[in-house]
Parts: C-alpha cells; sequence; structure tokens
C-alpha cells in the first residue's frame, strides 16, 4: 500500500507540475515574439501533455480509486471523494474537448503566417489551462485535508 500511495502522489506532483511548468515557459515563449519558440512551445505542450496530463492523471485517478478500495472509503460515497475525483474526471473532459484541439490547432497554425490567431487560440488556451490548474490545488487540498 506504501508504493500505491508514493505513486499516486507522485503522479499528482507531477501531473499538476506539469500544468504550471508548462503555463508559465509556454508564456514565456509566446512573449518572446519568435516564432519558432512559438513553433517549439506548440509542440512541446503535445509531447509533455501525452506524457504528464494524459499519463500522470490517469494514474492519480486510477491509484486512488485502488488507495479508496483498499482502505474501504466508497469513493462516490464519500463526500471528499468523490468531489475530487469529479473535478479530475472534469479535468480530463476539459483537456479531451477543449484543451487538446486547442493544442492540435495551435500546432498546425504555427507553421502558418497567422500569428494574431495562434495567439488568440494561445489566449484561449492559456486561460482554460490555468482554471483547470487551480481545480487540480483544490483536489490536492481535499486528498490532504478530507473534509467531512
Amino acid at each position: 500500500m506504501l508504493a500505491l500511495k508514493t505513486l499516486h502522489i507522485a503522479a499528482a506532483v507531477l501531473w499538476l507540475g506539469n500544468f504550471v511548468v508548462t503555463g508559465v515557459w509556454s508564456i514565456r515563449a509566446f512573449l518572446s515574439g519568435e516564432r519558432s519558440l512559438e513553433r517549439f512551445a506548440t509542440r512541446e505542450i503535445l509531447f509533455t501533455d501525452a506524457i504528464f496530463t494524459l499519463g500522470f492523471g490517469s494514474a492519480v485517478v486510477a491509484s486512488g480509486l485502488i488507495l479508496a478500495s483498499m482502505e474501504g472509503v466508497a469513493a462516490l460515497a464519500t463526500r471528499w471523494t468523490a468531489t475530487a475525483l469529479a473535478v479530475a474526471v472534469a479535468s480530463g473532459i476539459v483537456w479531451l474537448v477543449l484543451l487538446l484541439p486547442l493544442e492540435l490547432r495551435m500546432h498546425r497554425l504555427s507553421a502558418t503566417n497567422q500569428a494574431g490567431t495562434l495567439r488568440r487560440l494561445f489566449l484561449i488556451w492559456n486561460l482554460a489551462g490555468w482554471a483547470v490548474t487551480l481545480a487540480l490545488f483544490a483536489v490536492i487540498y481535499l486528498m490532504v485535508a478530507k473534509p467531512t
């Protein structure tokens, strides 16, 4: 059980860390105004999301459900676990439905002369991404506080 808890916490840190760090360095890349950095950023956003968002986000949810089961906690019957799970799943849905399509479109646009459209999409992506990031901080709170 200790190994699974460690995996759960490490996956949560890497998942949330990816959101924060990607948000910061991508803003810096776009503020530079250099097209090559914008192109690099759009490519690397896709790469890091494949590993950290999909991989570690899935690991957090799966390990959390397994841990709850092992500890006799009904994940959907306990308020804090149900809320944390709902937020994690909702963030995954936002990523699949909104953020990932924006990332793909931004990457395609970064190879064109449509800088205005690219920057507008980046702004939308960034605002939605930071909203999801804040929601995931709430999940961390719920995991630690376990409010009843």
